[in-house]
């Protein structure tokens, strides 16, 4: 699937939009000249007349490269570095002057500007020039562990799960990665819809680039504006500076919007905009502001509910729905439980400098047959304090998870079951009603193997075959006990 995955990737990435540049340079010869060699050099370049005029379009969108001369009409190269730093920490600014010194040159350097160049110069060697600048930015960015996630923690592989639901899950991701399409990923709080909207952007096009979270439920609604849009200095009481929000943090990469269900009327018709034009205005301003930026939504409200009831304007959900990705509860792959289970444990394990411990198969039927109403994350944290509890002990049991895990009553099948509509798993199930009948003929036969197998009408040594595929053990039989409904046979072998 990797492999695959890669291919397509790598046909995106010779597909990906160039970079762009601003050149602010008063000269019209010289500035159609610069314009002329970089768009051959593959860049997607504007240029500016003035200085006032760089200013006004570094303000309306963040480009990747400034080249701008230091003598300006109306603001200086100076004035443009200051501006361009405040708004953008991580833009390049190249200055050229015809009136380089090594004192101006140190000053422009000190300010941010990544280089400096002197009037007259080889206007053909521009485009190496930004290359080479645009390369070693990407290196300084270059965050050792966010690759490390990007090799370890949001391989398909490390998604845990085998269920038929699953499968169909990592279908999706494969297919969506490959594109730029908005994403809506469903399910319910604690299945996991971060991670997969972390695993469809670092296995896609825009994976070098960043990737900003925001929850939406989490932010006041006169918050999470300026958390999403940013604002101008003078916006408002407070706001000393001018701020970028969240989506142009994400120019070029992805931003992902969780629990968007929960985003007040106001503010989606802000997101539908962005949706639609890729554009936004910042609190306290009229100028747009442009953005290159892939959207993925997340929310566990039933949204199509919501739009009936009106609470959700029903174009913003069309566009959020492009595709539409949807996860599981876990009580819905309950085979996947033990996997999880247990890679949970490793973790917790690794984490707190213990010894690996393992899990009863007791204990692992008890998590079966619980309901997970917190899904994947209430089960990392039930692990978690099962390993506290456990202390010394290489084995976790039962009795170290929580009264209402202990207490989950074992999953019943039955063979003239009705199919529900969401489906059954079938070895699941089959597994299910074979461990059922051994445990109810060791109930009818008090304990006695021999009768038991007699009831089941099958040889002794095969239903303890059976007994051992279906982990049915002395621990079951001593809960039974416990509970009253096997009374062992002082002459039973084991």
């Amino acid at each position: 699937m990797e492999e695959k995955l890669g291919g397509h990737i790598e046909r995106l990435i010779e597909d990906y939009p160039p970079d762009e540049i601003l050149v602010a340079e008063d000269d019209e010869d010289l500035r159609d000249s610069i314009v002329e060699f970089l768009r051959k050099g593959g860049f997607v370049v504007e240029c500016a007349a003035t200085g006032s005029e760089a200013i006004d379009k570094i303000r309306r969108h963040p480009y990747d490269v400034i080249l701008t001369d230091l003598k300006l009409p109306g603001h200086d190269g100076r004035e443009i570095l200051n501006e361009a730093m405040q708004l953008y920490p991580d833009i390049i600014v190249i200055i050229m002057t015809g009136y380089g010194t090594i004192e101006i040159a140190v000053d422009a350097m000190k300010m941010g500007a990544v280089d400096f160049i002197s009037k007259p110069f080889e206007i053909v060697k521009l485009p190496l020039l930004m290359r080479g600048a645009l390369e070693r930015r990407r290196l300084k960015n270059e965050n050792v562990f966010l690759r490390q996630q990007l090799k370890d923690k949001y391989k398909f592989s490390n998604i845990i799960g085998y269920s038929n639901c699953m499968q169909e899950v990592y279908r999706l991701i494969e297919l969506v990665s490959q594109n730029n399409s908005t994403v809506l990923i469903s399910g319910e709080t604690g299945t996991g819809k971060e991670l997969i909207a972390r695993a469809v952007h670092f296995n896609g096009p825009r994976r070098e680039n960043r990737l900003v979270c925001i929850n939406c439920g989490a932010i006041p609604e006169n918050l999470l504006e300026d958390e999403l849009f940013g604002h101008v200095k003078g916006a408002f009481t407070g706001a000393i500076q001018t701020r970028v929000g969240r989506f142009e943090q994400a120019h070029k990469g992805t931003i992902f919007l969780d629990e968007v269900g929960n985003m007040s009327p106001s503010l989606q018709v802000k997101l539908l905009r962005v949706l639609q034009e890729r554009e936004f205005e910042r609190i306290g301003s009229s100028v747009p502001v442009k953005v290159d930026v892939r959207i993925m939504a997340a929310t566990n409200a039933d949204i199509a509910e919501r739009v009936k009831n009106g609470s959700f304007r029903e174009d913003l959900y069309y566009r959020l729905n492009v595709i539409q990705i949807g996860l599981p509860a876990l009580r819905e792959r309950r085979e996947d439980i033990p996997l999880l289970a247990q890679h949970f444990l490793r973790k917790i394990c690794k984490e707190m400098g213990e010894e690996p411990k393992t899990l009863s198969q007791l204990a692992l039927r008890q998590l079966m047959a619980y309901a997970w109403p917190g899904n994947v994350r209430e089960l990392e944290n039930a692990v978690e304090r099962a390993v506290i509890l456990s202390g010394k002990r290489s084995q976790l049991a039962v009795s170290d998870f929580r009264d209402d895990i202990q207490k989950a009553e074992p999953l019943r099948t039955l063979v003239g079951l009705d199919i529900p509509d969401e489906g059954i798993y079938f070895n699941s199930v089959v597994q299910n009603i074979e461990r059922d009948l051994i445990l109810q003929s060791l109930k009818r036969a008090g304990g006695n193997q021999q009768k038991a197998a007699e009831l089941l009408h099958m040889k002794r040594t095969t239903f303890l075959e059976k007994m051992r595929r279906s982990n049915v053990n002395k621990e079951d039989i001593a809960s039974k006990n416990r509970e009253g409904l096997i009374e062992p046979q002082g002459d039973e072998k084991s």
